[in-house]
Parts: structure tokens; sequence; C-alpha cells
């Protein structure tokens, strides 16, 4: 019962306020073809260097602000309006996974590790690793001509009234995803006794149980920073359930997902471990 309201709790009053406007905003901007246009101006930066479709350029910003799963909604959305195909989604999942900002600055930095430098040494580290990453990226895009849906005709009023349900339904996976892995946890944590200053593992399930018991743990701040960069970066088991749940009628593979997730883990690691060890 605890887990489950920590759950919701968690949901409504952090993950949700951050997620709403970003999920509307998309889903709008998206039926009313303004992507064609912010497509066109990062063309050179996502085929050239990120060597994935222009048009998830629109993601990739996107993302970057309001953090996973919306990535994987964004690019869904692009998916469902014939702009991006599936081969587009697999590359551009690599690389486009972000954990929004105001979380790793506020909640991880200045309540979990109580210094706002840490946590934006952290959002430094995250960011260029998923660069890395991006520009490290087997080109797998097709430059084809996608058919665009014309929604210029399209009805405003409709277009944001399912803008509303399809945020809806997306948000309600994520809640009951959350909920479930919590309670497992919980479970776990009844029958296998771990020491304190290593419940932080619990985060490769669910990233925010496990930086909170890693906030009280006795590890130097260094590594407490450099562990955080991990777990945020891997993302936890919940998180990639969340994307794979949402992209659900899409043919990616988990397995090129979860290297990119262990790889972006390292790579902040070192980073974090780097500019930590020189401020501190």
């Amino acid at each position: 019962m605890e887990s489950i309201n920590i759950s919701f709790s968690l949901c409504i009053k952090k993950l949700f306020p951050t997620l709403i406007p970003f999920m509307l905003l998309s889903n709008i901007l998206i039926r009313t073809n303004i992507i064609n246009d912010i497509s066109d101006s990062f063309k050179y930066i996502m085929n050239k260097i990120f060597k994935v479709n222009k048009n998830c350029a629109f993601a990739f910003i996107m993302g970057m602000i309001s953090g996973t799963p919306s990535n994987a909604k964004y690019l869904k959305d692009l998916s469902q309006n014939n702009l991006i195909n599936d081969k587009d989604i697999q590359n551009s999942l690599n690389f486009i996974h972000y954990t929004n900002p105001i979380f790793i600055l506020q909640t991880i930095g200045s309540l979990y590790l109580k210094d706002k430098k840490l946590g934006l040494i952290i959002l430094i580290s995250h960011f260029i690793s998923a660069f890395i990453i991006g520009i490290f990226n087997k080109k797998s895009y097709d430059n084809m001509i996608v058919k665009k849906n014309n929604n210029k005709n399209e009805n405003i009023f409709n277009i944001f009234i399912e803008s509303i349900k399809i945020t809806i339904d997306t948000l309600l996976l994520i809640l009951g995803i959350i909920t479930v892995f919590l309670m497992f946890t919980t479970i776990l944590n009844c029958f296998i006794k771990i020491d304190n200053n290593y419940k932080f593992i619990y985060g490769l399930f669910e990233i925010t149980q496990g930086l909170h018991y890693l906030s009280t743990s006795n590890f130097n701040i260094i590594i407490k920073s450099s562990i955080a960069s991990f777990l945020i970066s891997f993302g936890g088991f919940c998180i990639h359930m969340q994307v794979f749940s949402i992209i659900d009628n899409k043919k990616i593979r988990y397995l090129p997902y979860l290297k990119s997730r262990i790889i972006h883990g390292i790579l902040s690691i070192i980073f974090t471990f780097i500019l930590t060890s020189i401020m501190y």
C-alpha cells in the first residue's frame, strides 16, 4: 500500500505536471504540420551528425526538454503521421534518451545530493554521453520521401480533444508501470536483505527509489554523483518498459536499446567522475 501511494504521489506531483504540457503540445504541432519547418532547420544535424531522418529532430528537441519516456511518445506520433519509419525509431532510441533536466537539477542535485553544482555536472555528462552515442550511430535510415498527412483542414478543436485523449492514455500507462515496479522492489526488499549502502541497486529497476537509497548511503560525493549519473542514463527497467509499451506496435528490438543504455551509463560515470574530481 505504501509503495502504491508513493507511485501515485510521484506521478501526480512530479511526473505528470512536466509531461502533460509537452505531450499535448507535441501532438498538436505534429498534426498541424509545423514539424516540417523544425525538421528542415535541423536537417544537417540529424542526417549528417546523428545519422537519422531529419524528422526525428522534433523528438530530439522535445525529448531534451521534457525527458523520457516522452521521447518514445514523440517518435510514435511521428511514425503514425508517416514522417519516420521503424528503422528511424530504432536508431533514434539509441541516443534520444534524456532524463528531464529539471529532475536532474532540482531533485537529484538539490534534494538528493544537496548541491546544485553536482546536478549541473550530471546533466552535462548525461547529454554529452547521449550525443556521443548519436554521433557513432550506424546510418540506418532511408532517404525516403514520406507521405505526410494533410491536416491543414482538420478542425483544431478535434485535434486538441484527440491530443488530450492520447496524452491521458499514455500517462495512465506510465502510472501503471511505475506502480508495478515499485511494488516489485518493495516485495523484493522484504525477502532479500541488502546493506543500506548498496540499496541503490534498486535503481536498476526504478530510478527514483534507487536515487533515494543512494542519497542515504555513506559514499563520498564523487562516488554518489557517479552512481546517480549511471542510474539516470541507464534509465532503469521501469523506464525501458514504459518506452517499449508506448511504441508497442512497432518492430523495435530491445537489445540495441539496452546496449545503448549501458554505454550511456558508463560514459556518464566517466564524465561525472572526471568533472567532480576536478571541482571537488
